[in-house]
């Protein structure tokens, strides 16, 4: 892979996975278009590329949740780099609660934020990436894009449609040289949890054990792309969960309903009360 003079695009590029996986493209002389909708945060992520390496770095300020915002952006970084490489759909956020808690108006919400911006920029990309045929995509999806956890039916539905998109992609495109990756990281140390949404008093995830370092999925999202790599799975446990998933598809469903009841089940006194 040659790096230098690349151009890539980065959702979600304030803070966590984001934020490291444009400072490992920096690393490499990669231009970036970096996006996010925190100003303040998004130019810190900037100043640090810049001190990684990288010679040009665009920032802008957009909302996924509008429709449409997604085809924005790529046609703002084709227009401000003057080019297209890597297109790392990053961006997304969660909704943990129960499903009856969890409005359609959020579903839709969280759709077009985690699943259909992205689509909007791969489409919008596609044109260009098969004209000239190279081109990466990189979707960050989830260990919960593999096997559902409840409490969380709104984000795993997305995490489980870019898995999807990702393997389709992966299909159609493998023969003209443009490449896809789907990420499933694991829990990851970020602030993903803390700027969660949710609902009916669902708690905090309350893990005993520190997540990976958000750098280190960074590190690994570059590494994919240098080789072309189609899924990458980065914790133990998801790993463990996908082999027992194999094994024993109900007995792995039965250990991720234990999980989310044990991490993500509200309170039983407040869902007894909503009930009522």
């Amino acid at each position: 892979m040659e790096w230098l003079n690349k151009k890539a695009v980065v959702t979600g590029a304030s803070s966590g996975i984001g934020a490291e996986t444009a400072v490992a493209l920096a690393k490499q002389g990669v231009d970036l278009f970096l996006v996010a909708r925190r100003q303040a945060k998004l130019s810190v992520v900037s100043e640090r590329c810049f001190q990684a390496g990288a010679m040009k770095v665009i920032t802008e300020i957009h909302d996924l949740s509008r429709p449409g915002v997604g085809k924005i952006i790529v046609e703002n970084c084709l227009r401000e780099l003057k080019g297209l490489d890597f297109l790392i759909c990053n961006a997304g956020y969660g909704i943990f609660g129960p499903t009856r808690s969890t409005s359609p108006s959020k579903m839709a919400q969280i759709w077009q934020v985690n699943f259909q911006s992205a689509y909007e920029s791969i489409h919008c990309a596609l044109p260009y990436f098969s004209a000239k045929g190279t081109g990466h995509i990189v979707l960050t999806s989830s260990i919960v894009g593999k096997k559902a956890m409840p409490y969380a039916a709104a984000y795993t539905a997305t995490k489980f449609a870019q898995v999807g998109l990702g393997e389709a992609l992966w299909g159609e495109l493998r023969e003209i040289g443009v490449g896809v990756t789907v990420v499933c990281p694991g829990f990851t140390a970020s602030e993903f949890h803390a700027t969660a949404e949710r609902v009916a008093s669902s708690p905090m995830i309350n893990r005993s054990v520190s997540g990976q370092s958000p750098r280190i999925v960074g590190k690994a999202i570059v590494n994919a792309i240098g080789k072309n790599q189609r899924e990458i799975h980065l914790t133990l446990l998801g790993k463990l969960l996908l082999i027992l998933d194999r094994i024993s598809p109900a007995l792995a469903t039965r250990v991720m309903s234990w999980v989310g009841n044990r991490e993500l089940k509200p309170e039983n006194k407040k869902t007894r009360q909503e009930m009522n």
